[in-house]
């Protein structure tokens, strides 16, 4: 997947979970709440598992579970929606040169079930310890 050319600034990456219906053509930036954060060596994993995702053919219905939101030291430099059952992604860039793009992904390859796997530990809710259930 073609990513923005600040991809390699990436210091940050937070895991949106989606859960809103949304009229995506007026957004500017991922909406949903932060699940969870990658630093550094573990940020550059995900962008890398996002560049290696190969295209595939889209469909349209385009309701996102998960979002990325790429920061660098200046702030965020781009955000990602991804919908797995229509296949596409949704790629915006912050700035004065705000820019929007939509494209496809095969959500089968193994960088897309990774990538999954990643926002779906993310989105795991913490287990009570036994003794704190009432």
């Amino acid at each position: 997947m073609l990513l923005p050319v600040t991809a390699s600034q990436v210091q940050r990456v937070d895991c949106i979970r989606i859960k809103a219906d949304v009229e995506w053509h007026l957004v500017t930036s991922v909406p949903g709440e932060t699940i969870g954060s990658w630093q550094d060596a573990d940020a550059a994993a995900i962008i890398d598992l996002v560049a290696n995702l190969p295209d595939g053919e889209v469909m349209r219905c385009f309701f996102p579970g998960y979002g990325i939101r790429a920061h660098g030291a200046d702030g965020i430099l781009f955000e990602i929606a991804f919908c797995f059952r229509c296949h596409n992604v949704l790629t915006l860039s912050p700035g004065p040169q705000e820019r929007r793009g939509l494209g496809g992904f095969d959500p089968d390859s193994q960088p897309a079930q990774e990538l999954l796997a990643k926002f779906r530990a993310c989105d795991q809710p913490e287990t009570a310890l036994s003794g704190d259930q009432a």
